[in-house]
């Protein structure tokens, strides 16, 4: 029996051998083949041809490029860019006068009155400690019942010895904010204040900030469904070793995050927001959301390109390197609308879905159907053909933001969300309870709105605690 074929073999080789093999060995090393192919395509991949993260690109692999074009313009800052510069304060808390003793020439000048002065200011801290305020509630005797009466404490002095609501503010956003670890920000404390702050009392405020911000997730439930575009995305989470998900929904402006068990539909239905939406809704291309029949569906265009850079590196496929061209090609289009202020044409439209259709006409040739994917109606499909699938499938919703100029290109503003919320999973490897998980979603939730909307992070989780949460407010009919 003649040896088995190399995979560079063609197929008439093949054939010939079939002739000498009754014991079927030829499907045998065709099905190795599929099997080699598979795993070269799976080593192949990373950050730039796929949906992988690039923490999960190998020593070795060649550096990701992005998919941006060339500006051409310098790196900094551009021409007219007004910059950020320390500005001095009209009203510093501290003057220190330096007087003026003698002349260069060496005579004194410390009787004569100053004709005026120059100016220099400078930023620094103060002495980082802790300051103690006792309350002392006066109590009194009644001279009608002799009953002896005391006055209130503040509203939240409740203990004896506690820490005030600006530490406790400090000790979410450390945590919560900074991505800080529970060691790290004890050992801080106690360096910068004296105050080595236990897990429970670091726990402890975390919880009371959690509660504090109730309102606040219940307005994001409110005002979400009436946003006109939303980006929605999903992302596992370990808790206690038991994987959930982390599901966010977004706008440049509002952010909210929710922690479940299931990835899915279930999910998304027991979160509340997305079933009450009828805008435009920007996903990756999960299934799941595509049961939200109310709403209007459009796709992330940088996952689609990360595939086509895939199909023409590794499988030199030339109908992916033209798509992803044009896309490349619409994008600019569209920008350029955008700034001339000027509304798509039905006649722009319907030129650039030609060219799209043309494509993928070329794509279905180079991946044409075997015999058996004809007759069977579940068949293996290649890469390639389930993509074509995908651009045939949902050709109007990948197209969408060339004639719907609010929609963006891309979903990145929900996957730029989810960045703090892996540093975290890094700093802790996972989550230890369901309940701390809930908590780091919601406080999260409220930290990253406020810093969309350029609000102080630290100053309103002090008002959170007052009972005065920031509340955002609907997006404006048009």
């Amino acid at each position: 029996m003649p040896a088995p074929p190399s995979a560079d073999k063609s197929r008439e080789e093949l054939r010939r051998w079939q002739q000498t093999d009754p014991d079927g060995l030829l499907d045998y090393t065709l099905q190795i083949q599929a099997e080699l192919r598979q795993l070269r395509d799976a080593a192949a991949q990373n950050s730039r041809n796929s949906s992988r993260p690039p923490s999960s690109d190998r020593a070795g692999q060649p550096k990701p490029q992005s998919l941006r074009q060339k500006s051409g313009r310098q790196p900094g800052g551009q021409p007219g860019h007004p910059g950020r510069t320390l500005q001095p304060s009209d009203q510093p808390k501290h003057v220190a006068i330096h007087p003026c003793l003698e002349c260069a020439c060496g005579r004194d000048l410390s009787r004569q009155p100053a004709l005026g002065y120059q100016s220099r200011q400078v930023f620094d801290l103060p002495s980082l400690q802790l300051e103690c305020t006792e309350h002392r509630a006066e109590i009194k005797e009644c001279p009608g019942c002799h009953h002896q009466a005391r006055a209130p404490f503040p509203p939240g002095v409740t203990a004896p010895v506690q820490y005030g609501k600006n530490f406790r503010a400090l000790l979410a956003y450390l945590y919560d904010a900074q991505e800080g670890a529970s060691r790290r920000i004890g050992e801080m404390c106690r360096e910068m204040f004296g105050y080595p702050v236990s897990e429970a009392t670091l726990q402890a405020a975390r919880q009371e900030q959690h509660v504090a911000l109730e309102p606040f997730e219940a307005r994001l439930r409110e005002i979400l469904p009436q946003e006109p575009v939303l980006h929605a995305d999903e992302t596992s989470v370990p808790i206690n070793k038991v994987t959930h998900w982390l599901h966010v929904v977004c706008t440049p402006l509002l952010t909210f995050f929710a922690i479940h068990l299931r990835r899915g539909q279930e999910a998304m239905a027991a979160i509340g927001i997305l079933p009450k939406f009828t805008g435009w809704l920007m996903t990756d291309f999960l299934s799941s959301y595509l049961n939200f029949e109310q709403c209007l569906h459009t796709f992330c265009k940088s996952h689609l390109q990360r595939e086509l850079v895939f199909l023409y590196e590794q499988h030199q496929q030339a109908w992916a390197n033209d798509l992803h061209l044009l896309f490349r090609e619409m994008l600019q289009s569209v920008r350029d609308l955008k700034a001339r202020d000027a509304p798509p044409t039905e006649r722009q439209y319907r030129r650039w879905q030609q060219k799209y259709r043309d494509i993928l006409r070329a794509g279905r040739r180079a991946n044409p159907l075997s015999p058996q994917q004809r007759t069977m109606k579940r068949c293996k499909q290649s890469k390639a053909q389930n993509l074509l699938d995908r651009l045939e499938g949902y050709e109007e919703a990948i197209l969408a933001f060339l004639w719907a100029l609010e929609l963006p290109f891309t979903n990145n503003e929900a996957e730029r969300a989810f960045r703090m919320m892996k540093v975290r999973l890094k700093i802790s490897g996972c989550f230890r309870t369901l309940e701390g998980a809930r908590r780091h979603a919601r406080i999260r939730s409220y930290i990253s709105t406020l810093r969309k909307n350029g609000l102080p992070v630290l100053e309103y989780l002090g008002r959170a605690l007052d009972g005065r949460p920031f509340l955002p407010q609907a997006a404006k009919s048009t």
